[in-house]
């Protein structure tokens, strides 16, 4: 797996030729707004972005995972000391029973997931399964659940990425993270951020360019 994509939004060139202290409070409390309002605008815009290429929940991504952390949002936000802030996407795998649609019997072959908007795929031979004790902490699911397939003597996995082995010959079925989904629309806000950032610290300065 690829490490997670951050997303740093930040103002450049504030500090170079002196330390970030020393500058006037005026353009330092103008350039932190900025940067925080920059960084919730486009989390908002990135979450948008990301379910209209997959199925996630609104609430899902703006809700927080196991371990309290924001699913896809502001993770750090600018300071006096650091006119910086990160977006961030969780990077724990999603289980693809979370893309389910429907309501299938636990155990029964025969499920339908839409992971992106629109399209239905129907996987005659995977099942929803209740996870064991711990698996859940590794990887979103929902409701404790997980899509598993048990494979045939001497099947391939064509793909390793997409499923992790449970036991023997089964399989959890994993669809994309957070973090994967995100990385795809992280260059569309880009320029949206950063015509905001500017106007906006423009804007809080009270200077009309």
């Amino acid at each position: 797996m690829s490490a997670p994509a951050d997303y740093i939004i930040a103002i450049e060139g504030l500090a170079d030729s002196r330390p970030l202290e020393s500058l006037p409070k005026t353009i330092i409390q103008a350039a932190q707004r900025a940067v925080n309002r920059t960084a919730d605008r486009t989390s908002t815009a990135a979450r948008r972005g990301v379910r209209e290429q997959v199925n996630f929940a609104a609430q899902y991504l703006t809700g927080t995972d196991s371990s309290g952390r924001q699913r896809l949002g502001v993770s750090k936000r600018a300071s006096s000391g650091s006119l910086e802030a990160i977006i961030t996407g969780r990077h724990r795998p999603t289980s693809l029973a979370r893309f389910i649609s429907g309501n299938p019997t636990v155990g029964k072959p025969g499920v339908t997931v839409s992971v992106a908007p629109g399209f239905a795929r129907y996987m005659k031979r995977a099942f929803v399964i209740r996870l064991p004790a711990g698996r859940s902490g590794d990887v979103e699911t929902k409701s404790n659940l997980g899509l598993a397939i048990r494979l045939k003597p001497n099947e391939v996995i064509k793909n390793k990425r997409v499923m992790a082995r449970i036991s023997g010959n089964l399989y959890l079925l994993y669809g994309p993270s957070v973090d994967q989904a995100f990385a795809s629309v992280r260059e569309d806000v880009l320029p949206d951020a950063e015509q905001f950032l500017g106007e906006e610290f423009i804007r809080l300065m009270g200077l009309d360019l």
